[in-house]
């Protein structure tokens, strides 16, 4: 019996992820801050302070922005150092996707910032950290794969360092996310991001070529985006 030829979709896939990993360097990298009260008391310091920047400072941004830059930290490709770029978008939904107030059937959210970003500049990186692109491991928000990469850390306090004289020179921007209205403006850039990638964006019967998630299936992944990005309020359903 004559076997059939093998899906080449695989290996082409492939060679774009090692094309883009040798020379689609992206320009600025996205690193999400959970801890959003040590975040902004980080960006007050180093925008007011100067260096020789304190010990204890340099600590706090290794703890919490580098989590102690003993693992790979995961962050998202941006074009540019703009909060609304796509890149910067794609990645706050990739990271906080699976937070259970973000879910269509959480209580409504509280108000007042909740998350914080760093835009950082590709060049803050060289000598102190390696970047490899790793799709695989973004794991619940399918339209931000080919953004993710690994951020392996060589010297921490070296890269904190940086970091706390790229706030200060405003060379790394920074932003803080709530539920004021922010993140439903990130979901809405990424909403219609994968309009035009996807086309309709139907939960109950999602694209084909959009890839379940380790936690969240397609369907999932999109009924959260569209709650996010509250599109009810301008949908108009057909009659």
């Amino acid at each position: 019996m004559r076997v059939g030829a093998a899906n080449p979709l695989p290996r082409i896939r492939g060679w774009f992820q090692k094309i883009q990993a040798n020379f689609l360097r992206p320009l600025h990298v996205l690193r999400l801050c959970r801890r959003l009260t040590e975040f902004l008391s980080i960006v007050n310091e180093a925008t007011h302070g100067a260096s020789p920047w304190p010990p204890d400072l340099v600590e706090r941004v290794v703890q919490y922005v580098l989590e102690d830059g003993n693992a790979d930290l995961s962050v998202y490709a941006s074009a540019t150092a703009d909060p609304l770029d796509l890149g910067h978008a794609l990645g706050v939904i990739a990271e906080g996707i699976t937070q259970q107030d973000f879910q269509p059937s959480a209580r409504k959210r509280a108000k007042g910032c909740t998350r914080g970003t760093l835009l950082i500049p590709i060049n803050f990186l060289s000598g102190n950290a390696r970047l490899k692109f790793t799709p695989q491991h973004n794991l619940n928000f399918f339209p931000a794969d080919e953004r993710h990469y690994d951020l392996s850390i060589r010297d921490a306090r070296e890269l904190a360092t940086s970091v706390l004289e790229g706030i200060h020179n405003r060379a790394i921007h920074w932003t803080s996310l709530g539920n004021d209205g922010s993140y439903r403006v990130q979901a809405a850039i990424a909403y219609s991001y994968c309009l035009s990638r996807f086309g309709k964006l139907d939960d109950g019967n999602p694209p084909s070529k959009w890839r379940n998630g380790k936690d969240l299936a397609s369907g999932v992944q999109i009924e959260i985006l569209k709650h996010l990005a509250n599109v009810a309020i301008i949908d108009s359903p057909l009659q």
